[in-house]
């Protein structure tokens, strides 16, 4: 019985223009062999580098398997002995059964691709690193070699897909159908104790892949890694629950008619401007993101209590004292204030930092990633909210998803 083949798909944004550091012939200064390609048309945080492009051949009737590769500590390793190489020549293959390896997964018609994270932002460092790839590939003679090179913390960065979204659509553009159910994917970050994370397993599962370890793969060990992995993803975490009700309680109006203060205390990325524009849109939004100082928030609710609106304090306000100052400013104009306590565990918010950044739909607006401080600082200073400090009502309001299957897909993968 023929085997099912499944059909590949995949997206990446928006071609960026690209430095001229990666678009320079790569036989240019210092840059070693004049051999192979630096593709002009990948983003400008993506390295694309092949040689011998196999997609310039008539697509074949049968789906091609893939062998995708992790660099460095899976093909190759610094031939110093150092954590990490000193130049493009300072490299080694990992194991000496590695070009031999590599060489007869092409012979038998598999293309080989390498999705490396590079996340050292020094030119030198880079410009090495980049001049090492054509080295590596003459070393497997006229074989076709490709690398992808993720160079900043967006989507093509491991675990995010964006490496292998970018390569499935370069085959569908080409012509060629990938046999998905055979793509194996080899990468050294399995989570194991001496790895420097998971980020590899990661992906593959983020991506649907199989994954092997180097050992696993070039030398027949069996596998000896953390499986499901140690990472958080939302599907797996027992704090995120879909039948619990988003607000409580919630036998009252979430939004009132007469005019008050309602302020809005959560970690990062709990989901609080996305509940205000949900709930709140007659009120004013006062946000410290947009007018950088708690003094020009507190200038600006007042100025809209006078002019007879309603407001919402969007920000962390994580401590007593710093909600005082908006129960001393309903005190002075005279109004109501309510506060609505954001639950969302800080795993979670780490998460939703990482999805919006990266995955966010196109009608939400565009978001900065965070720094772990940011996180860090709110839970060491957090004070949970009580009546006594001066609240007419205090609603805990619990993380819910909402969102179309698909952004859910992107959401409830691996992303840290």
């Amino acid at each position: 019985m023929r085997e099912v083949k499944r059909s590949s798909s995949g997206s990446a944004p928006p071609a960026k223009k690209v430095h001229s550091f990666f678009t320079q012939p790569a036989g240019g200064s210092g840059a070693g062999p004049s051999r192979g390609t630096f593709d002009k048309d990948a983003s400008a945080s993506l390295v694309h580098y092949h040689y011998l492009d196999p997609l310039g051949d008539t697509p074949p009737t049968a789906p091609v398997e893939l062998v995708l590769y992790d660099l460095d500590g899976t093909l190759i390793k610094p031939s110093s002995g150092a954590k990490f190489p000193k130049d493009r020549n300072d490299w080694m293959w990992w194991n000496p059964i590695v070009p031999k390896h590599i060489k007869d997964e092409i012979k038998s018609g598999k293309h080989v691709i390498v999705l490396s994270n590079q996340g050292h932002k020094a030119p030198k460092i880079r410009n090495e690193w980049r001049a090492k790839l054509p080295l590596i590939s003459a070393k497997l003679g006229d074989l076709p070699f490709r690398v992808l090179g993720a160079l900043e913390k967006d989507i093509y960065r491991k675990p995010n897909t964006g490496m292998f979204d970018f390569v499935a659509k370069l085959y569908k553009d080409r012509g060629w159908e990938i046999d998905m159910d055979k793509v194996v994917y080899v990468g050294d970050a399995a989570g194991r104790k001496r790895d420097h994370n998971n980020t590899d397993l990661t992906m593959a599962l983020n991506a649907g892949i199989k994954f092997y370890t180097p050992e696993e793969h070039f030398l027949g060990e069996t596998k000896a890694y953390p499986h499901p992995p140690d990472s958080f993803r939302p599907s797996n975490s027992p704090a995120l629950q879909d039948n619990l009700p988003p607000v409580v309680p919630s036998n009252t109006p979430i939004a009132r008619d007469k005019m008050e203060i309602v302020v809005f205390t959560g970690i990062p990325a709990s989901g609080k401007t996305s509940f205000y524009r949900r709930h709140f849109t007659s009120y004013e939004h006062i946000n410290q993101d947009t007018l950088r100082t708690r003094d020009a928030c507190v200038r600006a609710a007042r100025k809209k209590l006078e002019e007879g609106k309603s407001v919402v304090v969007d920000n962390t306000n994580r401590n007593k004292a710093t909600r005082a100052v908006y129960v001393a400013l309903a005190k002075e104009q005279g109004v109501p204030i309510r506060l609505f306590h954001f639950t969302t565990p800080p795993e979670l918010a780490k998460h939703n930092n990482v999805y919006r950044a990266l995955h966010a739909p196109a009608d939400e607006p565009k978001r900065e990633l965070l720094p772990a401080l940011a996180f860090g600082s709110y839970t060491a200073d957090f004070e949970l909210p009580k009546l006594n400090e001066g609240f007419e009502e205090i609603r805990t309001v619990n993380f819910v998803w909402e969102g179309d299957e698909e952004q859910r897909k992107l959401w409830d993968r691996y992303l840290q």
